[in-house]
């Protein structure tokens, strides 16, 4: 794999934000910028059609206007902290409320904002992109200085894979992931409706219409959210918060290793999505706010339609620090391993 670098602007700051292109030899190329590690990028080889298959913006500075996390690394909480505070060793803190009363994705300046370093490894003997960046004590109010370390690596297999290592000096939530927005017959391409989802899960959390987690765990509902086999999303029973922006309780819990837990299907281009990971769960996101008085404006000056996208979030329970289900937080002096693969076949 060929790993190249170049300029992508400056931040209102004046620091400079590069642009980073990932490229196998099948030809399938992955552009990557160290702000907000984001995927700006993601065109399939020539066998399968040479596209971009993830929304996202024209430019930096369409970036920093502001966006759905296209692409964008998320923590050190991803999902939602109900009532935006927990209390940890005695101590309450409280958090940015940036959805609602509730803390998203970290708060106000999490990792999407933040321009990480950036170095070009060999592991393995293939070449990978590794971001690293402290995440200070009290930054976002969160406590503990957790030093993280997110490596990509485009493979000869046609998988993107993301690694994420990281540790803290103070017990605190932690649950990285990845918020790319898919679209398999192309990111300009009308919506993912005729898509076909899999996700290998016996439960979801459950969640109020306003999307607060309850702490309770529910059976999937055969028509409504039971993507244990195939389904067409728009075949689903009804298109809500209850099914394409859920949490999914993936069967056999974290892993050592990545295993396949799931797929996407477009019989349009016939491409193929594999989900592999070590994740407990995954939130399966159908974009169903996308547009939705915004307008989102993507690449090519398109407005991008709701449900014109899904994620794969792949994640522990984000809630856990307040609620007994999952273990998304990082014991002092202890190390955080994930790893998630997206493959294409």
């Amino acid at each position: 794999m060929r790993i190249s670098k170049e300029p992508y602007g400056k931040i209102p700051s004046g620091d400079k934000v590069d642009l980073y292109s990932l490229k196998n030899k099948n030809g399938m190329l992955c552009r990557i910028t160290n702000y907000g590690g984001i995927i700006t990028n993601l065109m399939l080889p020539k066998k399968f059609g040479s596209t971009d298959v993830v929304l996202g913006k024209k430019s930096l500075e369409d970036y920093l206007s502001g966006h759905p996390y296209f692409g964008a690394l998320t923590g050190r909480v991803a999902g939602r902290i109900i009532d935006a505070q927990f209390e940890l060793e005695g101590s309450t803190y409280y958090l940015d409320a940036n959805d609602g009363k509730h803390c998203l994705h970290g708060g106000n300046n999490a990792w999407d904002k933040q321009i990480w370093n950036a170095d070009i490894i060999r592991h393995s003997g293939i070449d990978k992109l590794q971001l690293t960046y402290l995440d200070k004590d009290g930054e976002n109010n969160f406590p503990g200085n957790v030093e993280c370390i997110v490596t990509y690596a485009l493979t000869e297999d046609n998988s993107l894979e993301i690694s994420y290592k990281a540790t803290s000096d103070k017990d605190t939530p932690f649950n990285p992931t990845n918020h790319s927005y898919f679209n398999l017959s192309g990111e300009n391409s009308g919506t993912i409706l005729d898509h076909e989802v899999q996700i290998i899960a016996d439960e979801i959390a459950e969640a109020c219409d306003n999307m607060t987690l309850t702490g309770n765990k529910k059976e999937v509902i055969p028509g409504l959210n039971d993507l244990r086999e195939p389904i067409r999303i728009g075949n689903l029973s009804e298109l809500s918060h209850r099914n394409i922006d859920t949490h999914y309780f993936l069967n056999g819990g974290r892993t050592k290793n990545p295993r396949f837990v799931g797929k996407i299907y477009d019989p349009a281009s016939k491409r193929t999505l594999e989900l592999h990971t070590t994740e407990p769960g995954v939130q399966f996101y159908g974009a169903i706010n996308l547009s939705k008085g915004n307008h989102e404006i993507g690449k090519n000056g398109n407005i991008y339609p709701v449900y014109g996208a899904f994620c794969l979030e792949t994640q522990d329970y984000p809630n856990s620090i307040n609620q007994p289900i999952g273990s998304a937080i990082l014991k002092a002096n202890q190390t955080f391993r994930s790893k998630t693969v997206f493959k294409f076949v």
